[in-house]
């Protein structure tokens, strides 16, 4: 687990973040049955592994036009085999440097523990998801779930009236042993894992008080994949 103390963010980038999930994001077409409880926006940044230690978050290089967004059915069989496209955040929005910030901290951290590294991924690609969910929805139609990388990263920028949403990492090779549960509360409570070898998933948010108004929880996956 990482919290808002492991990113150097200040509350102008919070904010940022915040209308950015507000804002910028948009129905996602890809849920199965035509189902509108998640809006998303996307950035894509190349990541010069061998740059990082001297150079921080000049290492990534925000992308313009990145290429489709693919997943195998065997990795996604909601939206498998099928090339994604989202709503994209240009290179120059506000929110490309508190991203870039956020993406550095976790690339560091995986370069510590040896999941990155110059040698064996010079380059990578680094696919930034804003994902916000509208109660009640499901952080994970998938059910228990790899993404096809080689590590990702959760980050909560609000959760707003809502139950639920525990997340949860468990055993590649033993699905039903779950190794950590946990629920996300506080703006950057934060989780990062090897996808070689955790399964994740998150339970069904439902709204808490609806005489309170909406139920959000507005998310930032990072996902680090080999670039070809």
């Amino acid at each position: 687990m990482m919290t808002a103390d492991d990113f150097p963010l200040s509350d102008r980038d919070l904010h940022v973040l915040r209308r950015t999930f507000r804002d910028h994001t948009e129905l996602d077409r890809w849920l199965p049955g035509g189902e509108q409880y998640r809006r998303r926006a996307y950035q894509c940044f190349d990541l010069a592994t061998a740059r990082l230690a001297e150079h921080g978050p000049a290492a990534l290089t925000a992308i313009g036009q990145p290429p489709p967004y693919l997943q195998s059915k065997q990795i996604n069989p909601v939206a498998g085999d099928i090339e994604r496209t989202f709503k994209l955040i240009a290179p120059d929005h506000p929110v490309t440097e508190p991203t870039r910030h956020i993406a550095t901290a976790v690339a560091r951290l995986l370069m510590t523990n040896g999941v990155l590294s110059a040698d064996t991924t010079p380059h990578c690609l680094v696919d930034a998801h804003y994902m916000r969910l509208i109660a009640p929805g499901h952080p994970a139609p998938e059910g228990k779930h790899r993404d096809g990388l080689i590590a990702g990263s959760a980050h909560l920028i609000q959760r707003t009236n809502i139950t639920g949403g525990i997340s949860a990492l468990y055993d590649r090779y033993h699905p039903d042993r779950e190794l950590r549960s946990f629920v996300l509360e506080n703006p950057l409570d934060s989780y990062v894992f090897d996808d070689e070898r955790v399964l994740h998933y998150t339970t069904t948010i439902t709204v808490t008080d609806p005489a309170e108004g909406a139920g959000l929880r507005d998310v930032l996956l990072i996902g680090f994949r080999e670039r070809e």
